[in-house]
């Protein structure tokens, strides 16, 4: 059977071989559209796991939401709602990672119901009743609108008035202080003792005087004082638990937040987690934040890779959530 059959491919595309994770992503969302009224959930997990993982440009597509308007006919807007209401209502564990289906709470209200939600505040939700109808929740919303321009204009009133008190306050205050020097003690004044040294006292640099000894140091002290050991950090895991099946292994992988952290790019604020298999592969799991126009919010996602022994570049062993599942279900098989 041809998983590919129906399919619009973009301009990019040119026959080359499909990519099978990208076309396994659009089959998830052609399945969810066909019943999209039960499974709007699972559309926006799809949806945006297909847009993180960048599936569409296996289907010859620079843009993400001209590969759905194309084959789905859902212009941006829907789709942007879609993922919304997901990363919004939808069930998520202890480490915040969003699953496929509408957590408990709002398991009665309606998909038009949960697109008017977005916009409020986690405690205005609860003033929201399941049995009210989407003009009913529109009316709330505007109410609160007003209530926070009144607030607004009260505030702006009374910071005026604080404002003219302080600055009167401070003038005053100019006027009668002096200032009082504090006399800093130079490090090698400090005659500071770390222990290592066998002659007994060394001169501690003081590291432009933020630490009081050079054993309290972050940075090299042997080039410094000498006397300070190499300590070697230990790095040590979790143990692998046992899974029995797939949601175990899923929540497994979701807890990697408990790993041990790999390496850090503060420049893009990525974070990488590391997990090693006793087969000799290892689960890496980049997490990073990013700021949704949407919802006005900042969020976070992640990214799979599964590295292999004598892997020569990570970009080369990126992969889903599905992989990872197979692999540690096969690799408890041998």
């Amino acid at each position: 059977m041809d998983l590919t059959t129906g399919i619009v491919f973009g301009e990019d595309y040119y026959g080359d071989e499909v990519n099978e994770l990208a076309v396994a992503s659009f089959n998830y969302v052609k399945q969810d559209i066909a019943d999209v009224k039960k499974r709007y959930m699972s559309l926006g997990f799809h949806l945006h796991e297909m847009e993180m993982r960048r599936y569409h440009e296996g289907l010859g597509y620079d843009n993400f939401y001209e590969c759905i308007e194309k084959n789905f006919h859902m212009d941006k807007s829907a789709v942007s709602r879609v993922i919304a209401v997901w990363k919004e209502f939808c069930s998520k564990d202890n480490s915040n990672s969003g699953k496929m289906w509408i957590d408990d709470r709002y398991e009665k209200y309606s998909y038009s119901q949960l697109v008017e939600m977005l916009p409020l505040k986690e405690k205005e939700r609860f003033k929201v009743d399941a049995d009210m109808t989407v003009s009913q929740i529109r009316s709330y919303k505007r109410s609160l609108k007003e209530k926070a321009k009144e607030q607004k204009s009260s505030t702006d009133t009374l910071n005026t008035s604080d404002t003219l008190v302080q600055t009167s306050k401070k003038k005053k205050s100019v006027a009668t202080s002096q200032s009082v020097s504090k006399k800093k003690v130079p490090p090698y004044e400090r005659g500071c003792i770390t222990g290592k040294n066998p002659n007994g006292t060394c001169a501690c640099c003081g590291c432009n005087e933020t630490v009081e000894c050079c054993a309290d140091c972050k940075e090299d002290c042997n080039g410094r004082c000498g006397w300070i050991e190499d300590k070697e950090p230990v790095i040590t895991q979790l143990e692998l638990p046992i899974m029995k099946n797939m949601t175990q292994r899923e929540d497994f992988i979701n807890s990697y937040k408990s790993w041990n952290i790999w390496c850090r790019n503060e420049y893009t604020e990525e974070t990488f987690y590391r997990y090693d298999l006793p087969d000799g592969y290892v689960i890496v799991v980049k997490n990073y934040p990013y700021y949704s126009e949407w919802s006005k919010k900042e969020n976070e996602t992640e990214e799979y890779y599964l590295l292999f022994p004598g892997y020569h570049h990570l970009a080369d062993c990126k992969t889903n959530m599905t992989v990872l599942k197979e692999h540690l279900k096969n690799m408890n098989k041998k």
